[in-house]
């Protein structure tokens, strides 16, 4: 029986991804410019365009001239979320075909020039994102019209690196000029709120190796800026979207949020108890404590450490106690600085506010400092042993998952390898229709991959409704799928991203059990 391969098509060096919107009288000068500044190199220029002047006929007649020129024209619905949907929809479009992508602005603001220079630095970097920054040395935003403009972008900058320590990684996170390797950010999802990608990237895959060359901010060659109001609000929505929804993105300020909720919760335990049950007030306060420091880890795990996986039951209840004397530390940390400040420079108002603000600022850090490195530490992903026979593998798999069956599936016929459904002695499970739908699907985007169907009755208003639910992950050797990890479970509970995440760092290892 004759296998099917699934590899990757060749690709080219560099894509440029160009969002428009009216345009016309840039893009022509822009296509030149960046002719003579990437000669020799093999690349594409793919205007993602929202245009509603003559902008895409332009394109057009300079796609007809040089094959290299390529439009996307979105009308209607497309257009929705405007730039920022422009620049991802530009991204996932032509992620197989080229090794790097740079996106840039066709107000020729960003100079074509620079791309060449980006380019070879990552290369000889080996970086992941390169990022062409106006903040540092050798740059400058001269170009921005006006002192507003320039305040607005050092203060967008800021706020970004304040909340987000990924975002200082560059001086420049708030560029619109940046250059990626694909296979770096392939199978993220990204949905910006606001035309901030770079921001968007750097907050959603912390690990990406992140360098910067200068360049300088120039004036807009033609047309009008499409900076507003509306944009700012967006940059703001970004923000707050990324802070909220993203586990790993602004966790000390998380932290510090859910440690205001915490004196809430003291302070009302403290009242509720001395002065309507007239507890002692030593008795009232350690009730307070103890009470505020539960609710701080359960909002802790549940909010600011969402993405760290727990083991087991155990495991989690031995992370709360942990968080006890952590608290405790840092009580100390606060009476460590507050104390001294009082007895030996002054305990008049105001100073003692003061200095109790300081106590609470060492407090919330060492705390911090302490929950991130002992309480709710990351595990360190489990990779399989290769040596290990493939049947204790799929055991394994099924147990970690809590799955009906997990099994090691073959690229090349995709018969089963080794399965495991937890009863001693069972006969193999075959392979069902959708099950291979789901396989075929991964091998050939190479993305590991949940998927979650319903009931097929209407759901009931109670919470015994099962789902059916899946996990595929390929493995890779080099850059040919030989194989991948399903899993299938029908319950209450679906699969979740963390089983997907501990799933694809455990199989990692997995390309020598299909040699």
């Amino acid at each position: 029986m004759g296998g099917v391969r699934y590899g990757k098509p060749e690709k080219a060096s560099l894509t440029l991804v160009v969002p428009t919107r009216n345009e016309s009288g840039n893009v022509e000068r822009l296509v030149r410019e960046i002719r003579e500044a990437l000669s020799g190199i093999d690349y594409r220029v793919v205007f993602v365009d929202d245009s509603t002047d003559e902008t895409p006929g332009i394109i057009r007649s300079l796609s007809e001239e040089d094959g290299r020129v390529v439009l996307m024209h979105r009308e209607g619905a497309e257009r929705s979320g405007g730039l920022s949907t422009a620049v991802t929809a530009g991204l996932d479009a032509v992620a197989a075909s080229s090794e790097y992508t740079c996106v840039m602005d066709a107000d020729l603001q960003h100079p074509p020039r620079k791309v060449r220079e980006m380019l070879e630095e990552a290369r000889e970097s080996d970086a992941d994102v390169v990022v062409a920054s106006r903040y540092t040395e050798g740059g400058d935003y001269e170009g921005l019209s006006g002192p507003v403009r320039k305040a607005v972008s050092v203060g967008s900058k800021y706020l970004a690196q304040v909340v987000f320590k990924e975002a200082r990684k560059t001086t420049d996170p708030m560029t619109g000029f940046f250059l990626v390797r694909n296979a770096a950010i392939s199978g993220i999802q990204f949905r910006p709120t606001g035309f901030k990608i770079l921001l968007e990237i750097l907050v959603c895959a912390p690990e990406l190796k992140v360098v910067e060359v200068p360049f300088s901010f120039r004036t807009r060659n033609a047309g009008v800026s499409k900076a507003s109001m509306k944009q700012g609000l967006e940059y703001l929505s970004h923000i707050t979207s990324l802070f909220w929804y993203v586990p790993s993105a602004g966790r000390f300020w998380k932290f510090a949020l859910v440690g205001a909720s915490g004196v809430l919760v003291n302070t009302f335990v403290l009242l509720l108890l001395a002065e309507y049950f007239d507890a002692h007030k030593v008795i009232a306060w350690m009730f307070a404590v103890g009470l505020s420091i539960l609710s701080n880890f359960l909002l802790n795990n549940a909010f600011t450490w969402s993405d760290v996986r727990h083991s087991s039951r155990i495991h989690f209840l031995l992370r709360g106690a942990l968080a006890y004397p952590v608290a405790i530390v840092g009580i100390g940390a606060n009476f460590a600085v507050y104390y001294p400040l009082l007895k030996y420079v002054s305990d008049a108002f105001p100073y003692y506010v003061l200095f109790n603000f300081l106590g609470i600022v060492a407090a919330t850090s060492v705390n911090f400092i302490l929950s991130s490195r002992l309480v709710f530490k990351p595990s360190a992903p489990r990779n399989l042993d290769p040596e290990v026979p493939p049947k204790e593998i799929a055991e394994e798999v099924r147990k970690e998952l809590k799955a009906d069956w997990a099994g090691l599936v073959r690229s090349d016929d995709l018969s089963v390898l080794a399965g495991s459904g937890g009863v001693p002695g069972a006969p193999p499970r075959p392979l069902s229709v959708a099950d291979r739908g789901a396989i075929e699907m991964v091998l050939r985007t190479g993305q590991p991959t949940l998927a979650v169907t319903g009931p097929r009755r209407l759901p009931q208003a109670r919470t015994n409704t099962r789902w059916g639910s899946s996990l595929a992950v390929p493995i890779l050797d080099g850059d040919e799928a030989v194989g991948v990890f399903y899993a299938t479970r029908l319950s209450t509970e679906e699969f979740t991203d963390l089983d997907l995440h501990w799933l694809t760092a455990y199989a990692s290892t997995g390309a020598r059990i299909f040699s």
